[in-house]
């Protein structure tokens, strides 16, 4: 993992560009891992959306974040590299969270990345499967890579 950078974040902060990263050549995934520098405390920390955005914008998506004194390895990707490689590693925290810190209690991030290209990513490969919530079926989904 290559360190990307580290911030405190205060009330007044949105979305904050944690630094600069650029893809590995072919690369269709990131991953970034978030360590939280102080105890977890009595206050429950929520998540920070967490992106990759280049000149094109977020073509890696964005997700929901967690961060843990150990750290969490959080992943970006669609399945397909992006057109742009060079780009910014940003992490916007929730109102949620941003409360906890007016009340003096500082939520420090390590940010740390890492890309490469997802394993099993062939042709017809089943990646996941989603869950009926209704009936507890589950359907696997495929995506499929053309050359």
């Amino acid at each position: 993992m290559i360190n990307v950078g580290t911030h405190v974040f205060t009330p007044e902060d949105g979305l904050v560009v944690i630094g600069s990263f650029t893809l590995d050549e072919d690369a269709d995934t990131l991953w970034v891992e978030i360590t939280q520098n102080q105890a977890t405390g009595p206050w429950p920390w929520s998540y920070g959306i967490l992106g990759f955005r280049s000149q094109l914008g977020y073509e890696l998506g964005t997700t929901k974040a967690f961060s843990k004194p150990e750290g969490v390895v959080e992943r970006l990707g669609v399945g397909r590299p992006p057109l742009e490689r060079a780009g910014v590693i940003t992490f916007q925290p929730r109102s949620f969270n941003l409360a906890w810190i007016r009340q003096g209690n500082p939520w420090s991030l390590t940010f740390a990345a890492e890309s490469g290209v997802t394993a099993g990513s062939g042709v017809g490969a089943v990646i996941n499967t989603f869950a009926n919530a209704a009936n507890g079926n589950s359907l696997p989904v495929t995506r499929i890579t053309f050359p």
